[in-house]
């Protein structure tokens, strides 16, 4: 199997940085204002979050590396460092973001229940593009594209069988999922 092209980050374009698990727990809690004067301690420019479930977005400092997968590995490692912390993060560009937007498989649930859908951002490409076979589970529905999951939860997210751990084994990745509402809110401040 071919490996495929780094994404290019388009110099001084902002970038999306979205950590998994951070304020889901006692444990887990981050301020955002610590996540923010750390990516600006970095030399990253225009610096904000949105909502306090880890959504960073920023300009990457001159010198970063020239692509997504190599600023995210730049990025754990240095807010790791400035934190105190482990972080699993992944980085999407503005591009990326457009792209997965336009690519919905569920425009109904999309416009009807944003909230119910969800955007799962995993750290490489599923194991395989299509459909999920979540029938076990329930009603539930989901499609992979690339290094992109999307899931439609009718019954609602809290309590459906249909977890991060399950997502992950499914795609063979690790991934954090933002729901419809937050993608489109983030995309407009990547465009911003």
């Amino acid at each position: 199997m071919a490996t495929a092209e780094p994404d290019p980050v388009p110099p001084g374009e902002r970038v999306l940085v979205l950590l998994r698990a951070v304020n889901v727990g006692g444990t887990s809690a981050l301020p955002m204002a610590d996540l923010r004067a750390a990516a600006a301690d970095l030399g990253h420019g225009d610096v904000a979050t949105h909502l306090t479930t880890g959504n960073l977005l920023l300009v990457p400092a001159a010198g970063s590396p020239g692509d997504a997968e190599g600023l995210a590995a730049a990025l754990t490692s240095g807010l790791r460092e400035r934190l105190g912390r482990p972080l699993a993060l992944t980085v999407r560009t503005r591009a990326q973001v457009d792209d997965l937007v336009a690519a919905n498989p569920y425009p109904g649930p999309a416009a009807s229940d944003p909230s119910h859908l969800v955007v799962v951002f995993l750290d490489g490409p599923a194991r395989a593009d299509g459909r999920m076979d979540l029938s076990s589970y329930g009603r539930e529905r989901g499609t992979w594209r690339g290094s992109a999951g999307y899931v439609h939860y009718p019954d609602g997210i809290g309590r459906s069988k249909v977890t991060a751990g399950v997502l992950d084994r499914m795609s063979g990745r690790t991934g954090t999922a933002r729901n419809w509402r937050t993608v489109l809110a983030l995309q407009e401040k990547l465009a911003a």
